[in-house]
């Protein structure tokens, strides 16, 4: 008789703010949960053990939803390397640019995941930007020579702020409109990016990393329960 694979945890860590875009965290939180309670295909368990970190213990997403988060900014940034992925959602630019012109403390917490050692040699941490939420990343300084996406009205934006940002020299990001984007390793840190476009491009992004991470008929059988037609194969 074989020995049951042991399970495999994935530690996830969703960064939210005020006035946060709903469905850019719930909708990933949606697959994760729905990948970690069905056993259906056969193949090792894979768990996602999610935890939500904010400045505050609530959180206003859109001025609609009140969430209760699970960890403090400064206690998260003790443990962060206890995570193996980090989602970070975007929101409207009126709340997005002088977020990003303030220098929160939410960029060094991205920063310092980005650029943490993987856990295991062969499998990086992951960086998940949703949306806007690219300018948060772009705002740590890692979109450096690497393909990204965001919100369609945001691409040229985002390529004009991370050349602010990064300064002369720094090789531009290749900015385009598509629903997500796998750009491997990061050149400026150790982790994987993944980036989603508007809104509902998270449900493709997070689909298609569960396949990485566990298998594409995992993925194939969580977007048929969630009734959902999965988009997916990353852009070109």
């Amino acid at each position: 008789m074989s020995a049951t694979p042991p399970k495999k945890y994935y530690k996830v860590a969703f960064l939210l703010f005020e006035g946060v875009d709903i469905l850019d965290f719930t909708a990933p939180m949606e697959v994760f949960t729905h990948t970690s309670h069905n056993r259906n295909p056969d193949n090792p368990d894979r768990v996602f053990q999610i935890k939500t970190i904010a400045r505050t213990r609530t959180v206003n997403a859109k001025k609609a939803l009140t969430v209760q988060t699970d960890l403090l900014l400064e206690g998260a940034m003790q443990g962060i390397a206890d995570f193996d992925i980090m989602i970070v959602p975007g929101g409207p630019p009126s709340l997005i640019n002088p977020f990003v012109a303030s220098n929160p403390p939410e960029v060094d917490l991205i920063r310092s995941f980005a650029t943490l050692p993987p856990k295991t040699p062969d499998e990086p941490r992951v960086l998940v930007s949703i949306c806007t939420g690219a300018f948060l990343i772009g705002a740590a300084r890692l979109l450096t020579g690497v393909r990204v996406t965001t919100h369609h009205r945001a691409v040229e934006r985002l390529r004009e702020f991370c050349i602010r940002v990064n300064g002369e020299g720094a090789p531009p990001p290749e900015v385009s409109h598509k629903r997500f984007i796998d750009a491997g390793v990061l050149k400026a840190g150790s982790a994987r990016l993944l980036s989603a476009g508007g809104v509902s491009s998270s449900l493709d992004a997070s689909l298609y990393l569960v396949s990485q991470l566990t298998s594409p008929d995992m993925a194939a059988f969580i977007s048929r329960v969630m009734e959902y037609d999965w988009k997916g194969q990353p852009s070109e």
